[in-house]
């Protein structure tokens, strides 16, 4: 396998090594179109919530980065557009699995990140042995894409990999509250949550991102901000209206509570968590979740224990 893989490689080094910076372009183009599409297809298979936006945003970004490779060419080469270029291309051959089980979602996952990765070392030979220095500026920006792709398809690989040690999956977690340290690893537990039901997110980043970044336009969003904008809170206030909070846990829904350590500088450690341990027990007696996110470096040894022993860490 290996062997092969290399010898793939190889093909490909040896074609576009050689290429104008027009030719690499071009090239980079039609295959981050084709990546784009590849992402969609499995999203489209995909049921996992998690999983589902993972490919989603795969596939954005990859729009994203023709879109931004085509403004390029079109800079460099106003009068012409993209040719095809004969060259394999740099993507694995793609494979759309049935999402059944957790070893299913693992499979592509695996797939993916393989993918990714030989993208990015075969964009980075090709930036060793480009003949130019465009093109060579060129190819080292694309193994910085790929390698962005496959750092953040191992978060979720790395999450799924932790609950099948457990031997149970994000939406079988027992009511209660649950600690991560990784913002983006929070949120997709948080996505498996509400796959059946609803939920409410509370967090520094505005309710355009949130919404953007989990593709849903019906998000309950609480922003943790100083502003007086609708939809606002400030420390004080969301620690003021933890009744309110807690109705939201009592109708079932899924929290996710990201930044606590800004809670916590306002407000005081003490205060944080007589607010986490109320909303806390509040799901554990309502049937329902709460995720917590929280720096670990905004907190000292003792203050992190203290959250760790009220809150299960899962990431």
């Amino acid at each position: 396998m290996m062997e092969r893989t290399q010898r793939y490689m190889d093909e490909i080094i040896e074609v576009l090594k050689g290429k104008s910076p027009k030719e690499v372009l071009s090239y980079a183009i039609v295959n981050e179109e084709e990546e784009a599409r590849y992402y969609r297809q499995l999203e489209r298979h995909a049921r996992r919530g998690s999983v589902k936006i993972l490919f989603r945003q795969m596939a954005e970004e990859s729009d994203e980065h023709r879109d931004n490779l085509y403004k390029l060419f079109k800079k460099l080469y106003p009068d012409e557009e993209p040719a095809s270029v004969e060259a394999p291309p740099v993507e694995v051959a793609p494979f759309y699995p049935e999402f059944e089980t957790a070893e299913d979602y693992l499979e592509a996952l695996e797939y993916c990140m393989k993918s990714e990765l030989f993208a990015k070392e075969t964009y980075e030979l090709l930036a060793q042995k480009a003949t130019d220095d465009e093109s060579r500026a060129i190819f080292a920006r694309l193994a910085e894409m790929e390698e962005d792709h496959y750092r953040r398809i191992k978060k979720v690989y790395d999450l799924l990999m932790s609950f099948k040690a457990r031997k149970l999956l994000p939406e079988n977690l027992e009511p209660g509250g649950y600690l991560v340290q990784d913002k983006t690893k929070g949120r997709y537990i948080f996505a498996d949550l509400i796959e059946r039901g609803s939920g409410t997110v509370i967090s520094r980043d505005p309710p355009k991102i949130l919404t953007r970044w989990f593709g849903m336009t019906n998000l309950n969003v609480v922003w943790l901000s100083n502003t007086t904008v609708k939809g606002a809170m400030n420390a004080r206030e969301l620690v003021e209206s933890r009744d309110l909070i807690a109705k939201v846990l009592e109708r079932g829904e899924v929290l996710l509570l990201e930044n606590v350590e800004y809670i916590a500088l306002s407000e005081g450690f003490k205060r944080l968590m007589e607010y986490l341990s109320f909303l806390r027990d509040v799901a554990i007696t309502s049937g329902s979740h709460m995720i917590v996110h929280a720096g670990r470096e905004a907190f000292d040894t003792k203050e992190w224990a203290v959250l760790r022993a009220e809150f299960e860490e899962v990431d």
